[in-house]
């Protein structure tokens, strides 16, 4: 039987204590997911394997081979968490820590440099609240049930804030590569912060009321893409990010947005 090369190295990275994620394939030039428009072509994750995304990677041999006999053709992808940052720098000082409903939040004594409110810029997985943005924290109940709390030894009476290390400064403030759009537009800055005003909005809607909330963002921000004030993989990294992160399915969320984007952008021609 022929080795799945694929599976063997999903599964030695698994070994080293590296979580790991299926992501689609190329096939004919595309990405397999079927999408003439995808915006990130053999790299993004198989929702009907890990609906979640990268908060669903895992070291466990028995769940890898199972999604690997499910999709023998996915890529595997790595994990970018917090634990690899520090592995390839050094570990954070100990400071102020919440365990929350799927993570923890880190608390750090503000830099005395403005931060950008980031989603997913230190990795997948990893965001970044300061000026202008908020976290829910400590007796907040999130959705699974588990209450917000400090984790031991982490309370504000028994550590004090750390100040950030250097290499973390270092990496939240070097510049994208890709400007969020074109240096000839006016309107970058106030497109910018709709783009932030939406997640945060977004992120406050009730239950029951936010695939239609997705779609008005969505709308809203189209009128930007028209005007090239924001690239439309930006808007749609954002959406997709902010639906994952409210429970909405990965499909609905797809349609949600694409329909939001392109009633925006016809409004505006």
């Amino acid at each position: 039987m022929t080795q799945n090369l694929r599976l063997q190295a999903a599964l030695e990275h698994a070994r080293h204590g590296r979580a790991v994620l299926p992501v689609y394939w190329s096939t004919g030039g595309r990405c397999a997911c079927g999408r003439a428009d995808c915006h990130s072509p053999a790299k993004h994750p198989i929702p009907e394997l890990v609906p979640r995304g990268v908060k669903q990677a895992t070291t466990s041999r028995v769940v890898i081979r199972a999604w690997w006999a499910f999709a023998p053709l996915a890529n595997p992808a790595l994990a970018d968490s917090l634990r690899q940052l520090e592995q390839q720098h050094e570990p954070l000082p100990l400071t102020q820590r919440v365990r929350t409903g799927s993570g923890e939040h880190l608390y750090f004594r503000y830099p005395r440099t403005h931060l950008k409110n980031t989603a997913g810029k230190l990795g997948a997985g990893l965001d970044v609240r300061c000026c202008g943005g908020y976290v829910v924290t400590v007796g907040a109940v999130h959705r699974s049930g588990h209450v917000y709390a400090w984790q031991a030894g982490c309370r504000p009476d028994q550590v004090a804030l750390a100040d950030p290390p250097a290499w973390l400064l270092g990496r939240l403030t070097t510049p994208d590569p890709r400007p969020l759009v074109p240096s000839r537009t006016p309107h970058r800055g106030y497109a910018a912060a709709a783009l932030a005003s939406e997640e945060r909005q977004l992120l406050q809607t009730p239950i029951g009321q936010r695939n239609t909330r997705l779609n008005l963002a969505a709308f809203r921000l189209g009128r930007f893409i028209a005007t090239e004030a924001l690239a439309n993989g930006d808007v749609e990294a954002v959406l997709f990010d902010v639906a994952a992160r409210l429970g909405i399915p990965p499909h609905e969320a797809r349609a949600t947005i694409a329909s939001g984007l392109r009633a925006g952008v016809a409004r505006s021609h």
